[in-house]
């Protein structure tokens, strides 16, 4: 039995909601707990770098009830 790990894949994870590599300009959710973690701006509608707080679409609905 010749089983091998790779950590290829690694190299290769995804981001954002259209689940591809990291690529051009990327800004990272607020919420520690984010599951995708990084988006790209073109997915995300943003031009520049927000200032302030950003929170991805999944994520924001958490973030503005009241509360919380």
């Amino acid at each position: 039995d010749n089983h091998e790990i790779s950590y290829e894949d690694d190299n290769k994870a995804t981001y954002c909601l259209c689940k591809q590599v990291s690529y051009g300009d990327m800004v990272g959710c607020d919420n520690d707990l984010c599951p995708m973690e990084w988006f790209h701006f073109d997915c995300v509608q943003l031009t520049s770098k927000p200032i302030g707080k950003w929170y991805c679409p999944k994520c924001l609905p958490m973030f503005k009830k009241k509360g919380r």
